[in-house]
């Protein structure tokens, strides 16, 4: 996808990194969503969100990238990260998000790039993580046969991390839930007053279902509406409303 595909559009933002150390301080994520901003920014485009998230780049089932694309989808956005190890290192995975999830890709380093140079910057990415991977394991092994006590056996090592790991867990927890909220809202705000009129005029709420899958308006998932996600739509509405 090149600048000028993505002139003007819509975007959703995803940032990720690896610990709760990083994520507690921000270290990576504010670089992250500054390349994202400045890349928006140069092509006259719109940052709706942006999706942060604690968690591994091995791990293929992420909430928070999950969230991003869902919500991309349903605006019709761009997903875009700083860079494409944000997304993943594994080559299944990018090519899955790229093929299966519909919803364009954008990586901010490499603005420029076709859909063929990403699947192939993902394939040497995910060779140097293994090769990386190998030494590491290489040189661990080398240390333990040295009599060298690692990770958590390490005499001292969870001492005074207690607390960091506990709050950063909470905050990235509150924080997921909020975007959640904020999706919910955007949609409720959407299609309450589409459901409210059908129910005013006497339709019924599979009835309601259909009109709003017509019209275009998904779930905050990003699904299709049924009688029982309408009743708690008109639910949710008629509590804010009253």
């Amino acid at each position: 996808m090149g600048m000028n595909t993505t002139s003007g559009k819509r975007f959703v933002g995803y940032v990720r990194v690896s610990t709760t150390e990083q994520g507690t301080s921000g270290l990576g994520l504010e670089a992250q969503e500054h390349a994202i901003r400045q890349h928006v920014a140069s092509v006259e485009g719109e940052l709706v969100r942006v999706v942060s998230e604690i968690a591994s780049g091995d791990d293929d089932d992420r909430q928070g990238l999950a969230d991003a694309l869902k919500l991309a989808k349903r605006l019709r956005a761009v997903l875009i990260v700083s860079k494409l190890d944000r997304l993943s290192r594994a080559v299944a995975m990018i090519a899955g998000v790229m093929r299966s999830s519909g919803v364009p890709l954008c990586v901010a380093e490499c603005s420029g790039a076709s859909t063929l140079e990403l699947h192939v910057r993902a394939i040497v990415a995910q060779e140097e993580r293994e090769k990386i991977g190998q030494r590491t394991r290489d040189a661990l092994a080398a240390a333990k046969r040295r009599g060298v006590r690692l990770g958590s056996a390490r005499p001292g090592h969870w001492h005074g991390k207690e607390s960091r790991r506990r709050a950063g867990a909470i905050a990235g927890s509150a924080a997921a839930a909020e975007a959640r909220r904020e999706m919910r809202a955007d949609v409720y705000a959407q299609a309450g007053p589409v459901a409210a009129t059908a129910l005013a005029a006497g339709k019924s709420l599979r009835n309601i279902a259909s009109e709003l899958n017509a019209a275009g308006i998904t779930t905050p998932m990003g699904g299709r509406w049924q009688a029982q996600s309408v009743k708690r739509l008109l639910t949710a509405t008629a509590s804010v409303g009253a």
